[in-house]
C-alpha cells in the first residue's frame, strides 16, 4: 500500500495505490497524503487518481472500534487533505475510475474538478456501515447537488453513476474508460498555461462565496485584480490582446 507522487513540469499526480482494497485508506496512506499535499512547491496543477480501476473506497474500516479514543486524532488528518484538495492555491483533478465511495467520494469531490469514466460511481456508504457521514459530505453536497438530493445522498447512501452525477452537478465530465487520462491530460495542460496568480486569487474568491456578501465579493474581486493584473503574465496577456498579437 502506497500513495505514489509524479512530477512533471509543474503538474503533480498523486496515485492512491492500494488497488487490492480498491485504494480504501489507511492511517499510513492518509498522513502520506498530507505530507505529499503540503509539499508542491512549483505545482502548478494537482491531479489526484487511484491505482487498479478503483478512485478509492474510503477510509480502512479495519481495527475502527479497537482504539475508540483515537478517532478524532485519526479523522482530523483525513479532513486535513479533504480542506486542502478545496484550499490549495492551485486548482486540482480528481481523476475518477471505479468506486469513488465514502471519505474517498468526498476526496473527489473537494476538487476544483471532478473527471470521471463512465464506468465510475460516488456513493456515501456510511449510513451502511452505521456512521454518520463525514469528510465533508455534509458541506460539499449541499452546495453541489442541492439540499433535497444531498439528503438523499447522506441517509440512503445509494450509488450514483458517472452519468447521473454529472446531470446533478456533482461532477465535470464523464469520458470513455480508455478516454480518461487523455481528458485530465488535456485539461491540466490548458490550466497550466494560464496565469497562476489569476487561478489562485479566482479560486480563494470561489471558496470564500459562501460566507461573503455581494458587496463584500465586489470589494474582494477588486483588490485582488489590482494584485493581478500587476503579474508578467497579466502584463503580457493584455498586451497581446491590444496590440492583436496572438
Amino acid at each position: 500500500m502506497s500513495v505514489g507522487v509524479t512530477r512533471d513540469g509543474g503538474i503533480t499526480e498523486i496515485t492512491l495505490n492500494r488497488p487490492a482494497k480498491r485504494n480504501a485508506m489507511t492511517d499510513a496512506m492518509w498522513g502520506a497524503l498530507e505530507e505529499i499535499l503540503t509539499d508542491l512547491q512549483d505545482t502548478r496543477v494537482l491531479i489526484i487518481t487511484g491505482a487498479g480501476g478503483s478512485f478509492c473506497g474510503g477510509s480502512d474500516v479495519s481495527g475502527l472500534l479497537d482504539d475508540p479514543g483515537s478517532l478524532p486524532d485519526r479523522i482530523a488528518v483525513s479532513n486535513r487533505c479533504v480542506l486542502a484538495m478545496r484550499e490549495l492555491p492551485v486548482p486540482t483533478i480528481a481523476k475518477v475510475g471505479g468506486p469513488a465511495a465514502g471519505a474517498g467520494a468526498n476526496l473527489a469531490l473537494a476538487c476544483d474538478f471532478v473527471l470521471a469514466a463512465e464506468d465510475a460511481y460516488f456513493a456515501q456508504l456510511f449510513v451502511h456501515r452505521g456512521l454518520s457521514v463525514d469528510s465533508g459530505a455534509s458541506w460539499l453536497l449541499p452546495r453541489l447537488v442541492g439540499d433535497r438530493r444531498a439528503r438523499e445522498l447522506c441517509l440512503l447512501g445509494d450509488r450514483v453513476g458517472a452519468e447521473a452525477a454529472l446531470e446533478t452537478g456533482m461532477i465535470t465530465q464523464v469520458v470513455p474508460p480508455d478516454g480518461l487520462d487523455a481528458a485530465v491530460t488535456d485539461l491540466a495542460g490548458r490550466l497550466q498555461a494560464l496565469s497562476p496568480a489569476a487561478l489562485s486569487g479566482t479560486k480563494r474568491m470561489l471558496n470564500r462565496t459562501w460566507q461573503t456578501t455581494f458587496a463584500e465579493a465586489l470589494d474582494a474581486e477588486a483588490a485582488n485584480q489590482v494584485h493581478v493584473i500587476q503579474s508578467p503574465e497579466a502584463r503580457a496577456a493584455i498586451t497581446a490582446f491590444t496590440t492583436r498579437r496572438p
